[in-house]
């Protein structure tokens, strides 16, 4: 799964992925050319951390981008 925020002109990606070197699950986060990849060995403690994750980056002002909104976005850009 793979969510996008955005927060005053700044963008952040979370996937969560399952890992293909060994069992369990990675958490890749990116922002502003910067990438931070975490693993976890189990659902339970993915799932743990995705709640925790979304929670401060909402408390920290980042809103989710939805559909609409993104497509929004990248025609902005160009």
């Amino acid at each position: 799964m793979i969510w996008l925020f955005h927060r005053c002109g700044e963008y952040l990606s979370c996937e969560v992925r399952t890992c293909l070197e060994n069992a369990g699950f990675e958490l890749l986060i990116a922002r502003s050319g910067r990438i931070q990849l975490e693993w976890y060995p189990d659902e339970s403690e993915i799932e743990h951390r995705w709640q925790s994750l979304s929670r401060e980056l909402r408390r920290e002002g980042w809103g989710e981008m939805y559909g609409d909104e993104m497509t929004r976005q990248r025609a902005m850009r160009r």
